[in-house]
């Protein structure tokens, strides 16, 4: 089957810093790092056009603040990267950041907005990063704006569909054919609610940060043995 559109769960960073005696702040270095390998795995297949990553959801915002300022020190200078990485130029790589990006400090939001714009010109595949993201908060904020455009005239109750919903929600990219998780668990944990309803789950027992090319290889073989019939 074409495999178009792919999502993924980099989860098991903490266990795997309790696995091997490292504190979080390397742990999640680790896992960053894996983060630019799967960029250059993704863009190794063709069809593959839409990548879409859980970096950081709604709720991950509630944990201490001590390991919430060393998750966004790290995204920080992740994005700082992007402008020094041929990748992006090289393999026409945009980056899409989704979710309540406004929960996030003025800073890190202003180098969001620097990051999409300089991505902007590459379409040969888009990178979407999931930031402050909840499947739920997802379609209540699309709700919320499909009813101010409903209040304003600007659409009506004949108009709405499953397909002219998606225009308000977070992502623009097509829906995922494959969802993969790392570290054993198996549940969606709110990643792209509406969007993953056919979507094949594949899960990996291994940590996020153990996660390597063959791996990845393994779970695209596996949705390639696969039958979508789409509940026909």
């Amino acid at each position: 089957m074409k495999l178009s559109s792919v999502g993924i769960i980099p989860d098991g960073n903490r266990r795997y810093a309790k696995a091997h005696n490292m504190n979080l702040v390397q742990a999640y270095s680790v896992g960053t790092g894996r983060a630019w390998d799967m960029l250059n795995w993704i863009s190794g297949y063709k069809d593959i056009k839409v990548g879409t990553f859980y970096t950081l959801s709604l709720e991950n915002l509630t944990r201490s603040r001590l390991e919430l300022s060393a998750l966004l020190k790290i995204f920080d200078s992740q994005l700082d990267k992007v402008f020094k990485e041929n990748v992006f130029e090289e393999k026409g790589i945009r980056l899409k950041f989704i979710g309540r990006i406004s929960s996030l400090p003025d800073s890190l939001r202003k180098k969001i907005s620097m990051v999409e714009d300089y991505t902007s010109q590459f379409n040969d595949t888009v990178i979407q990063l999931a930031l402050g993201y909840s499947g739920r908060a997802e379609i209540v904020d699309a709700a919320r704006a499909l009813a101010i455009d409903y209040k304003q005239g600007k659409t009506g109750l004949d108009d709405l569909n499953e397909e002219s919903f998606k225009n308000y929600l977070y992502s623009e990219a097509r829906d995922p054919d494959l969802v993969i998780r790392t570290s054993g668990t198996k549940r969606l944990s709110g990643f792209l609610t509406y969007q993953s309803a056919y979507s094949e789950l594949y899960f990996s027992d291994k940590y996020w940060p153990e996660f390597g090319k063959k791996d990845f290889k393994k779970a695209i073989d596996s949705y390639q043995e696969r039958k979508r019939n789409f509940g026909k």
